[in-house]
């Protein structure tokens, strides 16, 4: 029964790090790897996944289940503590990064997040801008997705103040 009850511990030990080396990977790869991933990077990322779970998954239907519920219950912790702590969710997440303000691109931001100009151009056509003249705040969110407000936007919705 001791047996049983450490070889548990250690399953679910080794999902713990499982799931914790995968949250360290992502936040070193940058979000790029969450929004704006390329064909390469999806390789990358399913490559290191797998690795990672050969390491920390053993054999057996048992320790499968212990391993799955662990790691999800993992991250739905993650996420929680996240959703209440500031800090946490920007350690785990990162935080939103200005891209383009007032027309100029900060090619420092660019190179710091691991993007091209090409990766930001397409980001914006995606939203519908051909150019960032035009933009007064683009930003790379903590999803790795670019948003961008337009320099004319109106104040309030409809353009009115009713």
């Amino acid at each position: 029964m001791v047996e049983d009850v450490s070889h548990a511990v250690a399953q679910i030990s080794l999902a713990l790090a499982y799931y914790a080396g995968l949250v360290v990977l992502m936040r070193v790869s940058g979000k790029r790897l969450a929004g704006q991933t390329t064909t390469f990077d999806l390789i990358v990322l399913i490559c290191l996944g797998v690795v990672l779970q050969d390491i920390a998954l053993r054999k057996g239907t048992l320790n499968g289940w212990l391993f799955i519920v662990t790691v999800f219950s993992a991250h739905r912790g993650l996420a929680a503590w996240c959703a209440r702590s500031r800090w946490v969710r920007r350690l785990a997440r990162g935080s939103p990064r200005p891209l383009v303000r007032d027309g100029q691109i900060d090619f420092g931001a660019l190179q710091d997040e691991a993007l091209s100009p090409d990766d930001l151009m397409a980001g914006l056509r995606k939203l519908g801008y051909a150019t960032p003249d035009i933009i007064h705040l683009a930003v790379l969110e903590e999803t790795g997705q670019i948003s961008a407000i337009p320099m004319n936007r109106p104040e309030f919705p409809g353009g009115s103040q009713c």
